[in-house]
């Protein structure tokens, strides 16, 4: 029969083994004959159930022995009160008494096999955990009195099994409700579930740092459990406070080093990442939730819920004030990965919705004159850690990221009473919406959305344009300190996209510290990089007025087309004479009238001064920053000089509009030469390096912009540079046929050579249409510009060559459609008294 449930052949056969050795053990009623199957009956269930969860042992044979053997230790080792069938037992009074010499050693070996076999509680089948919780229940009610050193072992396991129950559940006699009424009927169970649990919080760090997500699962579950139970039994639980903060800790610590979060990812593209981030904290103000960074999403999802549905139990028990008080000291004492650690249970112990709202305070068992000082113990280490540079090295960026969650935190709690802790945390938490780490620069545009939230900000936007002035302070004390890190730059950077250009005004001593760093670092290009490029974003929110300033009227001009020559025809000469004639018959009205009174003699001459208005603050700053540019597009770095020429062209248009001409044209004049000198300095004879490609796009850019808004004034110094442009220009256009023909049409178009002779074409169109051209460059503008004006998609360049010389434009299309035609002669009209010469094609 113990042959059969063992080995079997199939499992109907040990499924029928198991149910004749239940109907054997059920008829037996002598305990003595009992007690010599005994051994054997628990050996070879032991042996069957402590194969383990992962053999492939089916459940429902684990389920028949288990009740197998629930059913031989009541018989055997149950006491006289408590056993159901004592009364039909057959046998003396003393032969029911067990001898004090095999009650020893039965009771090791019992021990022993109960051991085994209580790892089924990590089976995946209920079936199986009811049938072990019925056995570990009936060991310490039926069998209390011989296995009292099992006692420990099944309340612990008793625990595990009823973390899965609903403690609620009275119609079903809940697991968790039979092991409470259980501890209240025995003392000493009380006892022996606080030292489980001690074992349970000891072992944690182990169970956490192993590759089994079940058993950590479960030792959580029971952790939760039995502090619940111990609570319900009004336990003291004091003396477990130290031993669980530095379990929890531990815990945290080897999660976060067996994680993957500590693996940084970059920002790709700074300025298109800056785009990004700005609009993410301005339109994505639903986003209320940071992204967990201490453990992964994914592998460790399970780990860090069952943390924190531990710690809301913390929270209504003895311990949270203890534990509050030890986590906060080794917060300020601790280093690394503890120190992250406590920093997160911190977080946990003010979170879960019973500290952000103080009408749900009865559930942390923490006076309200004892919580607050803990509180702002926490949030003064945050605020210390964020007041360290986000490119230090030595500050992890996930003890960053944490104490931004806790400057969050405070700030959902005193909601508008926040609004003065914005002097010290506004400018630590733009700091780092400028990281080049993905997830700390994710985790800034998550606090800023909850503090502008909770301090009633109807944006992002809002919160930094109306505390601008701390801003302002902060980044200008490092600036005068000559602090070129580039935690300043970023945060006026993102300061000034946020605002916008009613920011630009209040940025005047700012941008005098920035030219004073640029003097002295300006053989540094990587390290005034970052200044010139917030100078960029001050000329281009100033920019973005610009068609508001042409519609409005401003005392500049907008850049004007030329309008192609016309020659007159006989209506308009008539129409000419008509109104010389009519002013020639009309009266004078400069003749003196002797009624006039003669002038005084010592009266001052009449005065008319039409003095233009003082340039705006905005505009006086964009005049500096375009003059001051110049000074530094010298730079041997491609970069600079791209960036440089960028702020140039975008630069230029604000100041035509807003600039009287008068005043306009001489800034105009002393820009020029720097404007024209990265076009000359590329010569035809090299080849074209793919690292001055971008500069010199931007080059030709900034050119075509000025060209537009200056107008005739440029005439005579476009005239002197226009064979270097023509030489520029046949160079790129045989640059980009070479490699058409390597590459083809389509991928040849989207090349870096392709775009600057594209933008080669527009500079040569803008000259034409806004500067003009004398007639010693009209041939060589159509020699340029020629076979483009035929072609699909260059209307602009076709409606610019019918302006300078509708004929020759004409001409052209003769030539090119004779051609076409395979080539011949024109028949010569026949006219008397003239005579026409033969064209060829």
């Amino acid at each position: 029969m113990l042959d059969g449930i063992s080995n079997g052949p199939a499992t109907k056969v040990r499924l029928a083994a198991c149910s004749a050795l239940n109907a054997l053990v059920a008829g037996i009623h002598d305990r003595e004959a009992l007690k010599n199957v005994f051994p054997g009956i628990v050996s070879c269930l032991t042996k069957v159930l402590s194969s383990g969860i992962r053999s492939r042992t089916p459940y429902k044979i684990f389920e028949a022995c288990i009740y197998n053997l629930e059913q031989v230790l009541c018989k055997v080792l149950g006491h006289t009160d408590s056993l159901p069938l004592q009364s039909s037992l057959k046998t003396s009074p003393e032969a029911t008494k067990l001898s004090k010499s095999w009650l020893d050693a039965t009771r090791s070996q019992v021990k022993m096999a109960l051991s085994s076999i209580v790892v089924l509680r990590y089976h995946d089948r209920q079936e199986v955990l009811d049938a072990l919780f019925s056995l570990c229940f009936s060991a310490l009610t039926i069998c209390r009195s011989t296995l009292t050193d099992c006692a420990q072992l099944m309340v612990e396991t008793l625990t595990a099994l009823s973390s899965h129950s609903p403690p609620e559940d009275t119609s079903q006699q809940g697991q968790q409700l039979r092991l409470q009424q259980l501890l209240a009927s025995d003392p000493d169970l009380v006892d022996n579930l606080r030292e489980a649990l001690r074992d349970s919080i000891i072992a944690l760090p182990r169970v956490v740092g192993a590759n089994d997500e079940i058993k950590r699962r479960r030792l959580i579950e029971q952790l939760s459990t039995a502090f619940r139970l111990l609570s319900a039994q009004h336990f003291d639980l004091i003396a477990l406070n130290d031993l669980t903060v530095s379990a929890l800790v531990s815990s945290v610590a080897t999660a976060v080093q067996t994680s993957s979060t500590s693996t940084i990812r970059s920002v790709a593209d700074g300025s298109a990442e800056v785009g990004r981030v700005l609009q993410a904290a301005t339109s994505s103000a639903k986003r209320r939730e940071f992204v967990p960074i201490v453990f992964d999403s994914t592998s460790q999802a399970g780990l860090m819920a069952g943390l924190q549905s531990l710690i809301r139990q913390l929270q209504g028990s003895t311990l949270s004030a203890g534990i509050l008080r030890s986590l906060i000291r080794i917060l300020q004492t601790s280093a690394g990965l503890e120190q992250m650690g406590s920093l997160w249970l911190t977080l946990q112990m003010f979170d879960n919705n019973s500290i952000a709202n103080p009408k749900t305070d009865q559930w942390l068992d923490l006076p309200r004159e004892e919580f607050d000082p803990l509180e702002e113990e926490a949030y003064s280490f945050a605020l210390g850690i964020l007041g360290q540079s986000a490119y230090d090295d030595t500050v992890d960026w996930r003890l960053q990221a944490l104490s931004l969650e806790m400057v969050a935190l405070q700030a959902r709690f005193q909601a508008k009473d926040f609004r003065p802790e914005l002097v010290d945390t506004l400018y630590p938490i733009l700091e780092r919406m400028g990281s080049s780490n993905a997830a700390l620069q994710q985790h800034a545009v998550t606090c800023l959305s909850i503090v502008s939230n909770a301090c009633g900000y109807p944006s992002a936007s809002e919160l930094v344009t109306e505390n601008a002035d701390y801003l302002v302070n902060a980044v200008a004390m490092k600036l005068s300190e000559f602090d070129i890190s580039p935690q300043a730059s970023q945060v006026m950077l993102m300061m000034i996209r946020l605002c916008g250009s009613p920011l630009i005004p209040y940025l005047d001593d700012l941008i005098e510290s920035i030219f004073a760093i640029l003097a002295d670092y300006h053989g540094y290009p990587r390290l005034v990089e970052p200044l010139f490029e917030v100078l960029n974003a001050v000329v281009e929110e100033a920019g973005k007025s610009y068609p508001h300033a042409i519609e409005s009227g401003s005392t500049g001009t907008a850049p004007k087309r030329r309008q192609p020559y016309k020659p007159p025809t006989i209506t308009d000469l008539i129409s000419h004479l008509q109104s010389m004639d009519s002013k020639s018959s009309a009266p004078s009205s400069t003749l003196p009238n002797e009624s006039d009174p003669e002038p005084e003699k010592d009266a001052p001459p009449p005065t008319t001064t039409d003095e233009p208005p003082p340039l705006s603050k905005t505009h006086s700053l964009i005049r500096t920053i375009t003059l001051q540019t110049t000074h530094h597009l010298s730079s041997p770095s491609p970069t600079l000089r791209r960036l440089l020429l960028t702020l140039l062209t975008t630069s230029l248009p604000t100041l035509a509009t807003q600039t009287p001409t008068d005043t306009f044209l001489p800034l105009l004049a002393t820009l020029w030469p720097h404007i024209i000198n990265p076009v000359l300095s590329t010569s035809p004879s090299s080849p074209l390096k793919s690292n001055n490609l971008p500069t010199l796009l931007a080059a030709l850019t900034a050119l075509a912009t000025a060209c537009e808004h200056g107008g005739s004034f440029l005439l005579s110094r476009i005239e002197d540079s226009f064979p270097a442009i023509r030489a520029l220009y046949e160079h790129l256009e045989r640059a980009c046929l070479l490699e058409e023909k390597q590459l083809g049409r389509s991928r040849a178009s989207r090349s870096l050579k392709f775009k600057c002779w594209d933008a080669c074409v527009g500079l040569v169109v803008v000259m034409v249409e806004y500067v003009g051209v004398t007639r010693e460059m009209e041939d060589d503008v159509f020699e340029l510009l020629g076979g483009l004006a035929l072609e699909r998609g260059r209307v602009r360049v076709r409606e610019c060559l019918e302006g300078v010389n509708p004929d020759s434009l004409w001409l052209l299309e003769e030539r090119r459609r004779g051609k076409r035609q395979g080539g011949g002669r024109w028949k010569k009209p026949v006219i008397q008294g003239w005579d026409f010469r033969d064209v060829e094609f």
